[in-house]
């Protein structure tokens, strides 16, 4: 459910950024949906879909390497899964840039950035 008063709403991409996280609180979300997926002029990317946000996140190297780490290489056992998603900051090509940290498990403090959900279905491979 968005918020009909939330701006932010009307700025946001089809794709999370690192930008549009709190740096010092975590959102929890489900993943709904895990889908491997070619980006022109790169390699492909998972990119996860959760209940609680409408945004997706294509997953880097290390998010990857981290989910597969909790939760196995079999994608189909993501689904169902919670994790906490907030703004850190890594260097790339020498500098300094946002990027959106994963961490196991889910916080109990709400977040204005993830709206309830009515749904609990859980969705493999949909587009």
């Amino acid at each position: 459910m968005t918020n009909q008063y939330d701006a932010r709403q009307f700025t946001r991409g089809k794709y999370l950024k690192a930008s549009e996280l709190d740096k010092r609180h975590a959102v929890s979300v489900t993943i709904q949906k895990v889908v491997p997926t070619d980006f022109e002029g790169q390699e492909s990317k998972l990119v996860l879909s959760f209940l609680e946000i409408d945004q997706q996140m294509p997953c880097n190297k290390t998010q990857a390497k981290l989910l597969i780490e909790w939760f196995g290489y079999d994608i189909r056992s993501w689904v169902g899964k919670v994790i906490c998603l907030r703004q850190g900051a890594t260097f790339y090509q020498g500098k300094q840039v946002p990027t959106i940290v994963v961490e196991e498990g889910e916080i109990t403090a709400p977040s204005i950035h993830a709206a309830a959900t009515d749904s609990a279905e859980v969705v493999f491979g949909e587009n």
